[in-house]
């Protein structure tokens, strides 16, 4: 791909400004939990529905948007479905009752879920050889943001504010996106054959996917849980939950450079293993805090580099790339309430030998999808 076919620079800040956006979102909602239950009288459990309605929502976006490849293209899809996102958003800043709030809530979800692998798409195939690097920046970008997002609900007391500045700038951002529309020159091409060798790629890098979630979202779920159980204050066990974010975005930003450089399992294979090591550290007591960081520096560049290594070994496999993301998008819902359950039967302090195993458990993954590339 030359330069003169790579997206313009317009295209490409907005799709920053608007991953950075979604991130700042997906992160509002567990500290807006204690604001919704003041403002709509409900109870907790009721007010963490926001989640469900937002993961709903984004399911529905994935294959909506994720499969319509035959009839739109990506950057009209892309368009459509920021759009739906920043309606969504406006609509649930300005929404005066909880189901109100709900409904809004489900149909910003659709946008998102759309956003999450339409934007992995078009940075992991519009940059030419750069689409690694572009693919980890880009969701560096959405890392920013989940620092954001808790910080601005603090500032403003509630997600009301947040989620209508957020909107209406989503909103702008369509402006430089649909430059993606109009630039759309590249002719339609065939799908990948449907062989046994195919479906079994995606199947495995669906599931590779599916299980990393306990590295990234389990660690991020169930740390401050695991560190208060050893003793740690509950401010000291958010400050280091935190700290994990922190060392998974600056992780991103790091690695992005080496997926240029490095083969997928030269990145893969070292990320798990260690982050498998660094586990058991944690388990046998050796400084928990650092190590937890220590494993979001592992998982960092875990899911733009799985999403870009299927998107060379399975050429223009932009609808199966959809199933691999939804993978990841249902595993981030399943396998931290599966980490959670074994904290209720064993106790916090099993979490690391459990996250140690969704990591060892992605580095066969990794070998299965080798095996099958070779044969």
């Amino acid at each position: 791909m030359s330069e003169r076919e790579r997206p313009a620079r317009a295209v490409t800040v907005a799709g920053f400004a608007v991953f950075l956006l979604l991130g700042v979102v997906i992160a509002s909602y567990g500290p807006s939990i204690p604001h919704i239950t003041q403002r709509f009288h409900v109870t907790v459990s009721i007010a963490g529905l926001i989640v469900t309605a937002n993961f709903l929502g984004e399911v529905i976006g994935l294959m909506a948007l994720g499969l319509t490849h035959a009839r739109w293209k990506l950057g009209r899809r892309l368009t459509a479905g920021t759009v739906v996102f920043g309606a969504g958003l406006l609509a649930a800043a300005a929404a005066p009752t909880w189901p109100l709030v709900l409904l809004a809530v489900f149909v910003l979800g659709i946008g998102a879920g759309g956003l999450v692998v339409l934007v992995n798409l078009f940075y992991a195939t519009r940059y030419g050889r750069r689409s690694p690097a572009m693919l980890g920046l880009v969701n560096t970008a959405y890392g920013v943001g989940t620092f954001l997002g808790p910080a601005l609900v603090a500032l403003t007391r509630g997600f009301s504010i947040v989620f209508a500045v957020v909107g209406a700038a989503v909103l702008v951002c369509v402006v430089f996106l649909r430059r993606a529309v109009d630039e759309e020159m590249t002719p339609d091409v065939a799908p990948p054959a449907l062989s046994a060798r195919t479906l079994g790629l995606v199947a495995t890098f669906a599931l590779m996917l599916f299980v990393y979630e306990g590295l990234e979202a389990g660690v991020g779920t169930w740390e401050a849980t695991d560190l208060i159980s050893l003793g740690w204050t509950a401010q000291f066990a958010a400050g280091a939950t935190s700290v994990y974010w922190g060392a998974f975005t600056i992780g991103r930003v790091l690695t992005a450079p080496l997926a240029v450089q490095l083969s997928p399992q030269r990145i893969l294979v070292p990320a798990f293993i260690i982050g498998a090591l660094l586990l058991l550290g944690i388990r046998a007591g050796v400084a928990p805090p650092l190590m937890f960081a220590l494993v979001g520096l592992c998982a960092a560049p875990v899911f733009p580099v799985v999403v870009s290594w299927m998107t060379r070994v399975i050429p223009n496999a932009t609808t199966l790339v959809t199933y691999a993301i939804l993978g990841a998008v249902i595993g981030s819902a399943i396998v931290p309430a599966a980490l959670g359950g074994l904290i209720g039967l064993a106790g916090a302090v099993e979490l690391p030998l459990g996250v140690a195993v969704c990591a060892i458990a992605s580095l066969g993954m990794v070998g299965v999808v080798s095996l099958r590339l070779r044969s």
